[in-house]
């Protein structure tokens, strides 16, 4: 088992965090361009144009970008029906195989991708307004599922952080403070 403070998990650890960074990046640019676009059409009837072609490839951007940060963190949906129910030994199992099929997906996901970007870009698709071509957008999100694919497979082998975890310590960091005021007020 690979500890945190493996070579591989802190560089896994740096990408995650990078790519989640620009993801939050986009979301900031996004966040101006739609403020802009209400304020020119509602204010000065003068909307910018091309908005919605931007809109379409920054939400995939946003959501291609952070899958692996929160797969890292382990903050990524979890159904736990049954999963609570279950000892520590079955409750590993369900995990290295939801991890497995969480690699296979996201990796297989990666490859169609980049062979789909080879095709669209022969083809020269591109957004309706603006023409901006599809197909470095298909790398882009290749590289979020890829990086996804990598972090299933290395929650396999490394003890990287849980969001379960992180929510239990912090509840206990507060009852051992005294900070936790239960209902009745005591």
């Amino acid at each position: 088992m690979l500890s945190r403070d493996s070579a591989l998990v802190r560089s896994t650890n740096a990408a995650v965090t990078a790519s989640a960074v620009l993801a939050g990046v986009v979301l900031f640019a996004l966040m101006i361009l739609t403020t802009a676009d209400v304020i020119g059409r509602y204010f000065f009837n003068a909307p910018l144009g091309g908005v919605v072609d931007l809109t379409e490839f920054s939400v995939l951007l946003m959501t291609f970008l952070s899958f692996a940060y929160c797969g890292y963190r382990g903050a990524h949906v979890v159904i736990e029906l049954l999963y609570d129910r279950f000892g520590p030994g079955p409750r590993a199992v369900l995990r290295a195989a939801a991890n497995v099929a969480g690699a296979i997906l996201f990796g297989v996901m990666a490859w169609r991708l980049v062979v789909q970007s080879i095709d669209v870009r022969d083809f020269a698709e591109s957004s309706q307004l603006l023409t901006i071509p599809f197909w470095p957008f298909y790398w882009v999100i290749a590289f979020g599922a890829a990086l996804f694919a990598w972090v299933m497979v290395l929650r396999l082998f490394a003890d990287l952080p849980d969001e379960s975890e992180d929510a239990k310590d912090d509840e206990n960091k507060k009852q051992d403070d005294g900070s936790s005021v239960s209902v009745d007020g005591r």
